[in-house]
Parts: C-alpha cells; sequence; structure tokens
C-alpha cells in the first residue's frame, strides 16, 4: 500500500470537473463489478488450483454524506442517488464526504493476495481535500488517481486578473458606463450663461468635472452590480493599522488566506463561474466605449476652449 494527499488551492474545481470524477468512479466499480461476475463463471469449470482471478470476492462501496447550510444532511450509497442529490440541491450544500473502496483478492493458482483500496475526498466550498490508500501490488484505482491530479493542475487560477485587478476593473467600468451621461449633463450646461463663463475662463475644469462626475455617475449606477457578481469571489479582509488622521481603521485583502484557499462550485459559490464570465464579458464592452467616448470629451473640450 501507498498514501497520498492533495490538497486544492488557489485553485477553482468547477462543478463539471467533480461530476467527471464522480462517473470515473462509478465506472470503475461498475467495470471490476463485471469482471468479478465474468471470472466466476470462467473459474466455476477448473478446481480451486488451477482457477485465475484478478477480482475474486470483490465488495466495493460508494459512499456520500451531504452537509447542507440548513445543518440537515443526506447519506447515500449509490452513484445514482448522489447525482440526483447533487442536480437537485447543489446551490445548497456545505460539504461533501465521499468514501470510494473495494476490496477483492488476486489469486493465480495457490497463490493469492488480498488487494484493499480507498479514495477519501472532503469537499468543502473553499477547500477540497483527497486522500489515497492505493496498491502497489494493483494499479486498478490509478485511472481515478490521475484524473483527479489531472483535473486539479489544469483547473484555472482562482486568484486571476478579475480579483487581482478587480478596483481598477471596476473604476473603469463605472468611468465608461457613466461617461457619456456626464458629457450630455456638461455639454448642456454650456448653454447656462454662468456655466459657460467659468467653462470658458477655466476650460480644463469642463473636462475634469466630465470625467469626475461620469466616475460618480458610473459608480452609482453600476456599482450594485459589480458589488453583486463579486461578492462571493473576492478575498476576506483582514485589519491592517489604525488610521489616525482619517480616524479609522484600515483593512486589507488576506491574500494569503485567498491563495491557500481553493474554490469549489458547491454552495454559496454554484453561480461563480458565471459571475466570472460575466465580468470578464462587461470588461470587454466597455473597453470599446472608453476610446469613443474619451475622443468626444476631446473634441468638446477643443469646443469649449474657443467659446
Amino acid at each position: 500500500m501507498y498514501n497520498d494527499t492533495i490538497t486544492v488551492a488557489n485553485k477553482i474545481i468547477t462543478d463539471k470537473d467533480l461530476l467527471e470524477i464522480f462517473q470515473m468512479m462509478n465506472d470503475d466499480l461498475e467495470e471490476n463489478i463485471e469482471i468479478a461476475k465474468k471470472e466466476t463463471i470462467e473459474n466455476e469449470k477448473y478446481e480451486s488450483n488451477y482457477q485465475h482471478w484478478t477480482v475474486k470476492q470483490f465488495s466495493g462501496n460508494y459512499n456520500c454524506t451531504f452537509n447542507f447550510h440548513d445543518d440537515t444532511s443526506i447519506k447515500v450509497d449509490n452513484y445514482s442517488d448522489l447525482l440526483e442529490v447533487f442536480h437537485n440541491r447543489q446551490n445548497e450544500i456545505k460539504s461533501m464526504w465521499i468514501l470510494y473502496s473495494y476490496s477483492y483478492w488476486i489469486k493465480d493458482g495457490e497463490k493469492q493476495d488480498y488487494i484493499s483500496q480507498r479514495i477519501n475526498l472532503a469537499i468543502y466550498e473553499n477547500s477540497m481535500d483527497i486522500n489515497f490508500d492505493l496498491s502497489s501490488e494493483d494499479e486498478k484505482m490509478n485511472n481515478i488517481y490521475q484524473l483527479i491530479k489531472e483535473k486539479i493542475l489544469k483547473a484555472p487560477t482562482r486568484y486571476s486578473r478579475i480579483i487581482r485587478k478587480r478596483r481598477f476593473i471596476s473604476n473603469k467600468m463605472y468611468l465608461a458606463f457613466g461617461l457619456i451621461p456626464s458629457l450630455i449633463l456638461c455639454t448642456l450646461l454650456l448653454f447656462v450663461p454662468a456655466i459657460k463663463e467659468i467653462f470658458s475662463n477655466f476650460f480644463i475644469l469642463y473636462p475634469i468635472t466630465v470625467l469626475l462626475f461620469g466616475f460618480l455617475l458610473g459608480s452609482l449606477l453600476l456599482g450594485s452590480k459589480l458589488q453583486g457578481l463579486y461578492s462571493t469571489l473576492i478575498p476576506n479582509q483582514k485589519y491592517e493599522r489604525f488610521d489616525m488622521n482619517k480616524n479609522k481603521s484600515i483593512y486589507k485583502d488576506d491574500t494569503n488566506e485567498y491563495l491557500s484557499k481553493g474554490e469549489i462550485i458547491i454552495g454559496k459559490n454554484t453561480k461563480n463561474i458565471k459571475k466570472r464570465k460575466e465580468i470578464i464579458r462587461m470588461e470587454k464592452k466597455y473597453n470599446k466605449y472608453i476610446p469613443v467616448e474619451l475622443f468626444i470629451l476631446v473634441i468638446i473640450s477643443i469646443f469649449v476652449l474657443f467659446l
């Protein structure tokens, strides 16, 4: 026997990844059950000393305990029930504990060896720990082991650009969203004589006003949506210091904790993949607006200069 433990850190494990792992476990179990049945029929013809088995007296278990946010739990002992609960209550899952194991004899004539193998999965919203107890003499579970390692290795990074640069991304979208209405409103103000005179005497005041008002307007109108998208994605805050000048405590992202954890798409994280895609989509959309908006701002600012 040999042991190995894999812990997910700074990776996103999707529900699709989990389902592929669950599926392979079931396929592996069913395959060995069928082999055991076939070998039983084949070996009935021979006396014990002439029998050849790869899975004699095969016994398998596929147990899962679901724990939910309402402090209830469900235990299942087969793949079909596991799938049903997962699909129907994915957004309620707080944790999943899976025990996948089987044991059997390998027999070749008079020589025989007892084999027992096991995989334990502890799956939470922010962590996934997998413990393997595998046989060095028989590699029946090796395909599952390799799949899990591959899924974790190729999983997208949790601390991605949209998290690292979220303030820059948000501010850029606020400006892009609010700049057009700000341009319209500030340009209309040029028809007010007093405002026109101020902008004419201090022409740099016009573009600064447009930019500041556009940013404030965009943050007011778009802020709640972006906050909702980021709500389950961003790191927790930790206390850094007390600012005597501002008379308030200063907090910053707990990056170390964030990097040490994973993001499993269950429970409160169920919509996280869609949220990340929506943030990326919105950023690309508003990136296209900014050059046009700034060009219009420059043209109108030049016009104000000659008022």
